[in-house]
């Protein structure tokens, strides 16, 4: 799948409808596992579907990058700080970004 990518190029025509083909490939997949979750009963459970109108939309891409960003941290100064819930911080961020990394790669 497409890597998200912030910048700005000019691009041939063919370049363009591959990766715009790819975009709505994407977002659809997302709007697919939207309506599957609700049919699985999520929202009959009280759940919530995090929901944004773009595959890569800006608070998402921005969180995740902090998260990402404070992982390295974490992985970084584990053998400075030889803290438990350090650790564990680190071990359940590293989750969430892990069971993230299908619907944003």
């Amino acid at each position: 799948m497409v890597q998200p990518n912030h910048e700005t190029r000019d691009i041939d025509l063919r370049e363009y409808v591959t990766k715009v083909s790819e975009e709505i490939a994407l977002r659809v997949a997302h709007e697919r596992d939207v309506v599957l979750a609700f049919l699985d009963g999520e929202e009959s459970e009280g759940g919530r579907i995090a929901y944004c109108p773009l595959v890569d939309c800006a608070p998402v891409h921005k969180y995740r990058t902090a998260l990402l960003e404070a992982v390295t941290v974490l992985e970084e100064t584990r053998r400075s700080f030889k803290s438990r819930q350090l650790e564990e911080l680190r071990k359940k961020l590293q989750a969430i970004l892990a069971e993230d990394a299908p619907r944003m790669s």
